[in-house]
């Protein structure tokens, strides 16, 4: 995991918890779920779910002054989401090669140079997922790749719309939320 200059835990011990104990209650292919039980800085204890993730990437693909992004059905939040293309990392797969595949799959393009933008947990008071932010350049475009179980949209929209999209809510997950704020901040919309 990366880290920051300014992340030091050795002045941050007073807030703490020390782990007492620890069972793996679900076993699954993308999530596991531990039940663990904490000592928290006051010597009281308290109970912690928590669901640990590979982690994911996604991405930021601008083309003629438009963002691409995908729609798709999500059973979780039993809605039609309107997303950046994404996809979580297989085991032994670099983040920046996740990011590669993932926008050929999703939209079918091909980055000539993938950025680096942020790293960032998605909701740590309960899982460790760690999603790597990429913006790709240089995009040229085929048909999608999508996997056998992926169903979704393109969709395409001008940079001009997306403070309106963004105040008027068509954006629900932070990762895309987090994406369209640094598009509008760096295109000075």
């Amino acid at each position: 995991m990366e880290r920051n200059e300014m992340d030091n835990d050795q002045h941050y011990d007073h807030l703490k918890e020390e782990l007492i104990s620890s069972e793996r209650i679900f076993d699954g292919k993308v999530i596991k779920v531990d039940h663990s039980r904490v000592k928290l800085p006051n010597g009281a204890e308290a109970d912690r779910e928590i669901v640990y993730h590979k982690g994911a990437v996604c991405l930021i693909a601008v083309q003629d002054h438009q963002m691409l992004f995908v729609r798709q059905y999500r059973v979780s939040t039993e809605e039609f989401l309107l997303e950046i293309p994404a996809g979580k990392i297989e085991e032994g797969e670099a983040p920046i090669e996740t990011a590669r595949k993932e926008l050929r799959e999703e939209v079918g393009g091909t980055a000539g140079e993938l950025k680096k933008i942020q790293s960032f947990y998605v909701s740590p008071g309960f899982s460790n997922e760690y999603v790597h932010l990429y913006e790709a350049a240089d995009v040229s475009f085929k048909p999608q790749e999508l996997d056998d179980d992926e169903f979704l949209d393109i969709v395409k929209i001008d940079l001009d719309q997306l403070r309106v999209e963004l105040e008027s809510g068509a954006f629900k997950d932070a990762k895309t939320i987090v994406a369209v704020q640094h598009v509008l901040a760096t295109h000075n919309l």
